[in-house]
Order: structure tokens, then C-alpha cells, then sequence
């Protein structure tokens, strides 16, 4: 009988542990997704209204040539 309910008593803080890990790790996915948008947005308003259109091409340019030159290392 002893045995029964340290079972039983394992068994409820399992699932009480599992829940409780489930909203846990919601709350870290959905955190990070807010992070991740309002960094895009960040981004955003930083590319198109704080760089000017030259600079803009200069970036484009310069990924370019790191692609271009990475893909050539390898």
C-alpha cells in the first residue's frame, strides 16, 4: 500500500512538473518571438529611413562580395 501511493505520488508530480515545463517553455518561445519582431522592426526603420540610398547600395554591395568570395574558399 506504501508502495502505491510513493507511486501515485510520483505520478501527480510528474504531471504536475510536465505542465508546468509545457507553460514554462510557451512563455520562452513566445518571448523570443516578440524579440525577434520588434528587432526586425528595428531593423527596418534603421535600413530604409535612417541609411541613405547610397549606403544602402554600399551593403548590398558588400554582401555580394562576401558571398562571391566565400563561396570561392571553400
Amino acid at each position: 500500500m506504501k508502495k502505491f501511493l510513493l507511486y501515485l505520488v510520483l505520478a501527480v508530480a510528474a504531471l504536475g512538473l510536465i505542465t508546468n515545463m509545457d507553460y514554462f517553455l510557451n512563455m520562452i518561445v513566445n518571448s523570443l518571438i516578440f524579440l525577434l519582431i520588434i528587432g526586425l522592426i528595428l531593423y527596418g526603420i534603421y535600413y530604409f529611413f535612417i541609411l541613405t540610398e547610397s549606403q544602402r547600395k554600399y551593403k548590398r554591395a558588400l554582401r555580394k562580395s562576401k558571398r562571391k568570395y566565400k563561396s570561392k574558399r571553400k
